[in-house]
This record gives structure tokens, C-alpha cells and sequence, in this order.
């Protein structure tokens, strides 16, 4: 699922500062989650079942100055 992968980001690919990227079990707010380039809201969020060659993307539409 979605919330598996964000674990396993957050366990073997997040560094430094896993909190600018995760807040409790899901992304942040702000940060932008498309599967196949559709809204994961659209799609259950957390519980959508990955499949074969879905490609994720994460954009976050937050910025500084």
C-alpha cells in the first residue's frame, strides 16, 4: 500500500529530517502525492494498493523566500 511505502521511505531512503516530509503516518502538508498522475485522494490515500509499474510522485508545492 501507499502508507507501506511511505514507511519504508521513511526507513531506508529519509536521512536527515524525516519530518519535512512525513507527519505522523502520511506526507506533510503541502506535499503533493500523485499515482499514474492522479491525486492520491482520489485513490484511498494511504490504503491504495500499489501495483506493478504504478509510477509515484511526490511534489511539494511548499517553498521559501
Amino acid at each position: 500500500t501507499l502508507g507501506q511505502l511511505l514507511e519504508w521511505i521513511k526507513a531506508n531512503k529519509l536521512q536527515e529530517r524525516p519530518e519535512l516530509f512525513l507527519q505522523g503516518s502520511s506526507v506533510r502538508p503541502g506535499i503533493l502525492v500523485l499515482v499514474n498522475d492522479t491525486d492520491w485522494e482520489l485513490l484511498g490515500e494511504l490504503s491504495y494498493q500499489l501495483k506493478d509499474n504504478d509510477d509515484v510522485v511526490f511534489i511539494s508545492t511548499l517553498h521559501g523566500g
